[in-house]
């Protein structure tokens, strides 16, 4: 039938004390490498990247090693939460869900929004960091991007570089 997405399911396990790990997609999860032109400051040209979000350039995108600890981690019963700097078209949501990229949440750029990517994450994860809910559970950040890596640092959460997945 057209205009639905089958996705098949995982089992998942119920966990008392669950993690937040949060993972970044572009370098992280996906390698979307080929769509993708930066700043000298590592900063992505946004208006390139919208450019190319394009069905035929998003599914050329691959999955990373990293992908697998993502799978593991939502199987575990962990909150898992995509914070992406993208801005999300519907092939990009086609992708993820078609991928298997399974998640609990996903936080990502709002429209017209040209905030650079570590504060725009900061800003969008602090609630994770004051609301007392989640004050105290550990939380654990995957990115890419050194700037991304340390502004979430400075929230309190620990972070692992994915560079060091590849």
């Amino acid at each position: 039938m057209k205009g639905i997405l089958r996705t098949h399911m995982c089992d998942r396990f119920f966990n008392l004390s669950p993690r937040i790990c949060i993972y970044d997609l572009d370098g992280t999860v996906i390698d979307s490498s080929h769509r993708a032109t930066h700043d000298e400051q590592g900063n992505i040209d946004l208006e390139n990247w919208k450019a190319k979000s394009t069905k035929d350039f998003i599914f050329q995108d691959r999955l990373m090693p990293l992908y697998s600890q993502l799978v593991a981690d939502y199987k575990n019963g962990d909150m898992v939460i995509l914070c992406t700097a993208r801005n999300l078209g519907v092939y990009d949501w086609e992708y993820i869900y078609s991928m298997g990229i399974y998640h609990d949440r996903v936080i990502s750029r709002p429209n017209n929004c040209m905030i650079k990517d570590a504060k725009l994450k900061q800003t969008q994860l602090r609630y994770l960091f004051n609301l007392p809910q989640y004050q105290k559970i550990e939380k654990i950040f995957y990115d890419d991007n050194d700037s991304n890596l340390k502004a979430i640092l400075d929230l309190g959460a620990k972070v692992v570089d994915a560079k060091g997945w590849r």
